[in-house]
């Protein structure tokens, strides 16, 4: 893709990935996947909680 290089290391493995902001600027669509995916890749060893857990939270905090 235009825009995005990925480094790899010498076995080929994908270790890095540049992104030039300049050229993805008018694709915001594309801007926002990628801000996902590494957000989704930083918190994917992250507890889960379940989403019963979350509303008695949010109720406990009078947010519900």
């Amino acid at each position: 893709m235009e825009g995005i290089t990925i480094i790899t290391d010498k076995e080929s493995n994908h270790r890095l990935m540049q992104i030039d902001l300049d050229t993805l600027t008018g694709d915001e669509e594309v801007l926002e996947d990628i801000y996902d995916l590494i957000a989704v890749e930083l918190r994917k060893d992250e507890e889960t909680v379940s989403w019963e857990d979350v509303k008695q939270q949010l109720r406990n905090d009078g947010k519900l």
